[in-house]
């Protein structure tokens, strides 16, 4: 199903790429990055930066190949009709399975925040089904509606983000930071594959660049929202180390959450400001798990070649084993290793998958553009 509605554009565009990376990691990159990189921990937000930006240009690179079609629609065309209507089924399936697994995971880190930080009598369920009916409901409907909640809320996100982690450095012991040392390279290259998960969501754009308006600086779209991305994380590790030491922050479930209690502290005229935070939090999760079933309930209407009928089906069913896959880890440690399983299983459609698309569609036009040369000089 080509050429859709195109109507996201390109400030929506950044909106929904924000929206998508940014959720529940924000919580958690300070512990994560210092595990094992300790003070040095900064680093691998900028190397796990680097390495969503090798997917990021790959993505682009298929946005402006084929303008107005989404990864279902242009995979058989880049390995060929024959060979690519072979491929395209595992490669639509591992998309969607991910997008699934992703968003369960990221619904369980938001309801653990949830019911130990702010609704401590509420059941976990409740909080999940509030979830998944909210999210649910954006899938009743078309695109659009998805790109202008993204827009919506997206300073509500932005704002929270950069400034707590700013204010906390009113509290910084900066030699905290010191020394400036890598004991090991293996260690650095684990911490930049565990930061790197925090990024994933951009792997969304192979669908939602479909639906770019006609003139959508695609570029401008994704490099802007990567860097949005990376100084908020890049931020948010740097106070959590200059304020707590990575020692402390390996014994803290949301380090970040803590920094905010530290702002409360310097003076500011709110009270439980923690609380003030996980309210505006919660958009940014609830886009985040949005956009990616969206994604995922969509690709289905298109691989089916159905219409929105199809798509709130797909929407309503698929919620119930979403919902019992989020209950699947007993507790907040079986959890976090669900996530680092999801995150080696999520390398395939978030690099491996692009990188692989633009090499070959590259090849491709390169031999092509050859081609028409050779025939052109022997006419």
């Amino acid at each position: 199903m080509e050429n859709q509605q195109r109507i996201i554009s390109t400030w929506q565009l950044t909106s929904i790429l924000i929206s998508s990376m940014i959720g529940v990691g924000i919580l958690t990159i300070p512990r994560s990055s210092t595990t094992d990189l300790h003070q040095m921990g900064w680093l691998g937000t900028i190397s796990g930066a680097l390495i969503a930006a090798i997917g990021i240009m790959a993505i682009v690179y298929l946005g402006k190949q084929f303008p107005g079609t989404t990864y279902i629609d242009y995979i058989p065309k880049v390995f060929g009709h024959h060979v690519g209507s072979v491929l395209s089924y595992p490669i639509i399936l591992l998309f969607i399975t991910f997008q699934f697994f992703n968003a369960g995971m990221a619904a369980r880190g938001f309801g653990e925040v949830v019911i130990t930080s702010v609704l401590q009598d509420t059941p976990l369920e409740a909080i999940l089904i509030t979830l998944f009916v909210m999210v649910l409901f954006l899938c009743c409907h078309e695109v659009e509606v998805v790109a202008r909640v993204n827009e919506l809320l997206i300073p509500f996100i932005l704002i929270p983000v950069f400034l707590i982690p700013l204010a906390s450095f009113m509290n910084a012991e900066w030699y905290n930071l010191m020394p400036i040392h890598i004991d090991s390279w293996k260690q650095a290259g684990k911490t930049t594959f565990n930061t790197f998960s925090v990024y994933t969501g951009y792997e969304l754009l192979m669908f939602y660049f479909a639906f770019a308006m006609p003139g959508a600086k695609l570029g401008v779209a994704s490099w802007t929202g990567l860097i949005y991305t990376f100084i908020a994380y890049f931020l948010t590790v740097i106070a959590g180390i200059t304020v707590f030491g990575y020692e402390e922050l390996q014994r803290l479930i949301w380090p970040t959450l803590e920094l905010v209690k530290t702002t409360q502290q310097t003076g500011w005229f709110l009270e439980r400001l923690e609380s003030a935070f996980l309210a505006i939090w919660v958009a940014s999760v609830f886009t985040t798990i949005g956009n990616m079933y969206y994604a995922m309930i969509f690709s289905l209407r298109l691989w089916f070649r159905k219409g929105i009928r199809f798509q709130r089906i797909c929407a309503l069913v698929i919620t119930i084993p979403l919902y019992y896959f989020t209950l699947m880890p007993q507790n907040i440690v079986e959890m976090f290793t669900y996530m680092k399983k999801l995150t080696v299983y999520g390398c395939l459609p978030t690099i491996f998958i692009p990188v692989l698309l633009a090499v070959t569609q590259w090849i491709r036009v390169k031999l092509g553009s050859r081609h028409e040369k050779s025939k052109k000089g022997g006419t």
